[in-house]
């Protein structure tokens, strides 16, 4: 939105400078994006009036136009066309300058021309270069051209989509008021009597149309707009075409009502229908392009065809026209959300439809509608007869309570009621002080405020966010509670970061065909399909995370990635009925052990059940156990993707919660990837317990513990967990800790045996255990492994 400041200081006395006024209304939430000061650079331009035009003999571009300045008169050759005898055009006298261009005598074919005639362009006053720039009524022959375009600032804003009541000069001087706490010059606008005539309008669309007022106003002259108007037109980045027309946009940068302006007499039993467009209608439009509209289009027609695009662009054939002596106004609120439809189906934004489509009030039509009518009678002679104001949904006043305490909380500043008061009077709110609230009733022109938020924001703004100090957000921690519970996923991310794991995201959508079935076990087989995939090979949503992480490791070793370790932290979906879909969050980890063979993959494993254990521990989760994972040998097996003996089930009390495995070599061929892979995928809720337990702080341990290392042989399938579950049974309180350190297969111990190497760590709290409790400790775990599972000890 550009700003004339000239045109603001009508409204309101500015006591600073443009620069402060940019960083005020900037800091009130009104971000000035650009300040340029629009110089007008020339020197010696006068008014002159045309008195006669010529052909230029020997040519066919250019004609001879003879002026006078009041005083003096010359002969000027110019190659525009769109001057006549009578016009007040600008006059370059010889000697005069534009920018660094010194106009002086020059000869065309033999016929001296005194000067030049300027365009817009040529001094700076715009981008129009089409033609002469035509005065209008106000200019005097001979008046230096600086009186009536004199040096100006333009600011540029960014207003919000939620204050369309900015895009206008009287809305910005509301705001200057406000802030400086200054008193608003309004317009002074007389009431113009005329007839009610509701026939000349109706409305066959209200759900499109919130209200329509038209005034007919007859015997009206159309010529120039006087210089003071062009100018300010100008300054806001509209070109003026004619008194009538430029009086409807001057109204709009000046109110923010966007307007249109219909020849009475071209309108089809003079009166004006507004409706949904036809299916394919066509509509000739203002800038020479004929547009097909559809039945979700609104349209401004008379009786027989569209004479407008409601809120976008108005129609040729009834446009106003330099003959015309009768105009039907047209003030108009539309529905934002089919202007938007129908502006981007066409392709087309407007100054009007940029206004609508942000929900304008339609408290502006009427006021917009007299002002209009009070300068068309000053500028083209004409005289309101008839006028009509549908509105068939009246607005109804909105009133929000909010109180002093709440205004404090959400800013975190006091502000005293009575200023909060004053301020959103200044505003032009309606405000009633009870005890320690207010009741506030917006202005009509405000449609964006019904809550409290919405009041205490805008006390925020004008009283200054400048002023607000600096203070921690959210409500004080006590000192009783200063552990910070923070999401599960979150924490989780920090500890797999921390065991050298790197994140992964992964596609939610899979294809059906391509992508491997190893998932937990609990997880239905078949994919939940989309009923309208994006791609062919794209149809299913994922049951599991670990086909993507393991498609991702294959991927980095064709890229000579090789070793990768990452996780994954995601929902999947699992069919439950017909209609129903269950999205668990699960936690997916998967790593590539590239050589080594089965002793690297069983370090591997190991190392993810240590990070698990790590991830259980910082979630305060009692215990977690794994059981060996029984294959079951069919089509249906849950466990066919993975490794046969290397395979775990993660189970909360008994209940499975998540696997941890090696997995099948086929799963590894079928993917590329060599070497192998161990991969584990849990139930991230069930195993964290939603990240809602508190750690609790325990002491030091005042006495020293004693480790010990214990290497057993065994000679049957026994799963290594269970020989840890023994050892923890009959190791008591003092045992405290228990890992295993390695596993050990070779001819050295014959077919089907293992060597497995345990560490045990005993502690007391009350004493330092003696050599002889732990070897009796020691000999009992000993004794129980030997009897429940032969097993033989090595060291």
């Amino acid at each position: 939105m550009l700003i004339s400041l000239n045109w603001l200081k009508d409204y309101v006395d500015i006591p600073v400078d443009a620069p402060k006024l940019a960083e005020r209304l900037t800091l009130a939430g009104n971000e000035v994006q650009e300040l340029v000061e629009r110089e007008v650079d020339f020197e010696g331009v006068v008014v002159a009036q045309v008195t006669s035009v010529r052909p230029l003999p020997g040519s066919t571009k250019n004609q001879i136009a003879s002026v006078t300045t009041g005083q003096v008169g010359a002969e000027v050759v110019t190659g525009a066309w769109n001057i006549a005898v009578g016009d007040l055009v600008p006059y370059a006298v010889p000697g005069s300058r534009l920018n660094d261009r010194r106009i002086e005598t020059k000869t065309f074919l033999g016929v001296p021309s005194a000067g030049m005639l300027c365009s817009a362009i040529e001094l700076g006053l715009g981008e129009d270069a089409a033609g002469i720039l035509t005065l209008g009524p106000g200019a005097t022959p001979g008046q230096d051209l600086h009186e009536l375009y004199p040096r100006d600032t333009i600011l540029e804003l960014e207003i919000k989509s939620n204050r369309p009541d900015l895009l206008c000069h009287l809305g910005i001087a509301r705001e200057v008021g406000a802030i400086f706490n200054l008193a608003l010059k309004e317009p002074n606008i007389p009431k113009a009597r005329a007839k009610d005539a509701p026939e000349l309008v109706r409305i066959e669309a209200p759900d499109g149309c919130r209200r329509f007022v038209g005034r007919l106003i007859t015997g009206v002259t159309v010529t120039g707009s006087p210089p003071w108007m062009q100018a300010r037109l100008r300054a806001a980045g509209v070109r003026p075409i004619s008194n009538i027309v430029d009086i409807t946009n001057y109204v709009m940068l000046e109110a923010g009502q966007p307007m249109h302006a219909f020849d009475y007499q071209r309108l089809k039993d003079g009166r004006i229908v507004v409706r949904r467009a036809r299916d394919g209608e066509d509509i000739a439009c203002l800038d020479g392009k004929t547009r097909r509209l559809t039945s979700r289009d609104m349209v401004v027609a008379d009786a027989e065809r569209a004479q407008g695009v409601a809120g976008i662009i108005g129609g040729a054939e009834s446009a106003v026209q330099d003959g015309t002596t009768d105009v039907f106004l047209e003030a108009a609120t539309w529905e934002p959300r089919s202007i938007r439809r129908t502006s981007r189906m066409l392709g087309l934004r407007t100054e009007a439809s940029s206004r609508f489509e942000k929900g304008l009030s339609p408290a502006l039509s009427l006021p917009a509608v007299e002002r209009a009518v009070a300068l068309i009678a000053e500028l083209a002679g004409g005289t309101a007869s008839a006028s009509a104001d549908v509105y068939p949904s009246p607005l109804k006043p909105t009133t929000i309570d909010v109180e002093a305490d709440r205004i404090e909380r959400v800013l975190g500043v006091k502000v005293e009621l009575d200023d909060a008061a004053a301020i959103l009077e200044r505003l032009r709110f309606t405000v009633k002080s009870t005890g320690d609230r207010l009741r506030v009733q917006p202005p009509e022109f405000r449609l964006d405020c019904s809550i409290p938020e919405d009041l205490i924001e805008e006390v925020g703004r004008i009283y200054g966010y400048d002023r607000i100090p600096s203070t921690l957000p959210g409500a004080r921690t006590p000192v009783r509670d200063l552990h910070e519970r923070r999401d599960a996923d979150e924490t989780t991310r920090e500890l797999l970061a921390g065991r050298e794991l790197d994140e992964a995201v992964t596609s939610s959508i899979v294809s059906p065909s391509d992508t491997s079935t190893i998932a937990l076990p609990m997880a239905p087989r078949s994919l939940v399909r989309i009923k309208n995939p994006m791609a062919e090979n794209r149809e299913g949503l994922r049951r599991s995370l670990l086909p993507g992480l393991l498609e991702a490791l294959a991927l980095n070793a064709r890229q000579d990635q090789v070793g990768a370790r990452l996780f994954e932290l995601g929902y999947v979906f699992w069919k439950t009925t017909a209609d129903a879909v269950d999205e668990p969050y699960v936690l997916a980890m998967a790593t590539h052990v590239p050589v080594g063979g089965a002793d690297a993959a069983a370090a591997e494993l190991r190392s993810l059940q240590a990070t698990i254990a790590t991830v259980r521990d910082r979630f305060v989760i009692p215990s977690t156990d794994f059981r060996q994972a029984e294959s079951l040998g069919s089509e249906r097996d849950p466990f066919a993707d993975f490794h046969p003996g290397r395979t775990a089930e993660i189970l909360d009390g008994r209940e499975p919660i998540g696997i941890l495995g090696e997995v099948h070599p086929e799963v590894l061929h079928k993917l590329g990837l060599p070497g192998r892979a161990v991969v584990a995928e849990i139930l991230l809720e069930r195993f964290t317990a939603g990240g809602q337990r508190t750690p609790q702080a325990r002491p030091l341990p005042r006495f020293p513990g004693v480790r010990r290392d214990l290497t057993v042989v065994i000679r049957s399938k026994t799963a290594s967990n269970d020989l840890v579950q023994v050892i923890r049974q009959l190791g008591g309180y003092t045992l405290r800790e228990i890992s295993m350190v390695s596993e050990y297969q070779g001819p050295q111990l014959g077919a089907g045996a293992r060597s497995l190497s345990f560490r045990l760590q005993y502690q007391a709290d009350d004493r330092t255990l003696t050599n002889e409790e732990v070897a009796t400790l020691q000999q009992r775990i000993i004794d129980g492994l030997k009897q429940r599972f032969a097993a033989e000890v090595r060291s």
